[in-house]
């Protein structure tokens, strides 16, 4: 995946993360919080357009194009210092990324570091994050 993808796929206002955090769901672990929110594709109200019909009109939510995932990370100043949290900020990244290709679409995830994700290698971090995903339902075969 390019740069510009993957900056497309960041959550990035509060508001996302807000959204995330009290509409969806989280899975706890060790070193990490998962929080995931399955995105519904909305089709707008009868009448919502004000000349004509709305293209949207008669189409079931089923058949709406998918929205691809999006992902955001969250580390505070409990982790460490800002080259500790951005290490770590680093790693879940590179996660996020080395899995996105099983993540199915129409989700939101939001992984949070604990203050001890700093002392977890690389693998930990890694096997983490996917037990936590496989527990969300967000990954594909």
């Amino acid at each position: 995946m390019d740069a510009q993808n993957r900056k497309l796929s960041r959550l990035k206002c509060s508001g996302e993360f807000r959204l995330v955090r009290e509409a969806g769901v989280s899975f706890a672990g060790k070193w990490l919080v998962f929080g995931v929110w399955k995105v519904v594709p909305r089709k707008p109200k009868a009448g919502a357009a004000l000349f004509g019909a709305s293209p949207l009109d008669g189409v079931s939510a089923a058949s709406l194009p998918e929205v691809p995932p999006r992902f955001g990370v969250v580390t505070s100043k409990k982790v460490g210092g800002a080259v500790v949290r951005n290490k770590v900020r680093r790693r879940i990244r590179h996660i996020q990324q080395a899995h996105l290709v099983r993540i199915r679409d129409g989700v939101w995830c939001v992984t949070v570091a604990r203050f001890r994700a700093a002392e977890a290698t690389f693998a930990e971090l890694d096997a983490e994050w996917c037990k936590l995903a496989r527990r969300a339902g967000i990954l594909s075969a």
